[in-house]
C-alpha cells in the first residue's frame, strides 16, 4: 500500500460520505432517518460494513439496515418482466425523484472536507466508532452488553 493508495481511499470515502450527506440534507432528512441502505453492484460484493463504517465510508447505522442486492439493475429488469404491476410502481417512484446537483451545492464541499479525516471530524455522526476508539484508548471503560446495560469487560 502506497501513500497514493491511501490518498485515493480517503478522497473516495470523503466523496461518498459527502454525496449521501448532501443528498439527505437537500431533502430535509438526516442519516438517522434512513430505514434501509441498499448497496448494489460489485461494490456491495466486497465491502465489509464494519470496516466501511469505521473509516466513514458508510453511515454509522444499525448494521441490519444495510442490504446488499448484487446487480440491482438486472434484478429490477427481471422483476419487471415477470410482474407488470411493478411497472406502475416504478413509474410512481420515478415521479417522486428529484435531481440534486452536487457540484453546485455548497454543502457538498463542506461535507467532503469534513470527511477527509480518520476518524471523521464529526464524531457525533459515528457514535459506535467513537465508543470503540475511546475503549481502545482506555480499556477500563465499560462495554455495552447486548441488552443495552453496561458491563465491565474482563481483561
Amino acid at each position: 500500500i502506497t501513500e497514493v493508495d491511501i490518498d485515493n481511499l480517503m478522497r473516495a470515502k470523503a466523496a461518498m460520505y459527502a454525496g449521501y450527506a448532501t443528498l439527505l440534507q437537500a431533502v430535509g432528512l438526516s442519516i438517522s432517518d434512513l430505514e434501509r441502505v441498499v448497496i448494489a453492484g460489485a461494490f456491495g460484493s466486497f465491502v465489509d460494513v464494519e470496516r466501511a463504517v469505521t473509516i466513514g465510508l458508510l453511515p454509522d447505522l444499525p448494521r441490519n439496515r444495510f442490504l446488499f442486492v448484487g446487480n440491482g439493475s438486472l434484478l429490477g429488469a427481471r422483476l419487471l418482466s415477470y410482474c407488470h404491476e411493478m411497472l406502475d410502481d416504478a413509474g410512481r417512484v420515478s415521479r417522486l425523484m428529484t435531481n440534486v446537483e452536487l457540484s453546485e451545492n455548497p454543502l457538498f464541499m463542506d461535507n467532503y472536507v469534513a470527511a477527509l479525516f480518520l476518524p471523521h471530524t464529526n464524531a457525533g455522526e459515528f457514535p459506535e466508532v467513537s465508543r470503540r476508539l475511546q475503549k481502545r484508548k482506555n480499556p477500563a471503560i465499560p462495554a455495552k452488553s447486548a441488552g443495552g446495560a453496561t458491563a465491565a469487560k474482563n481483561i
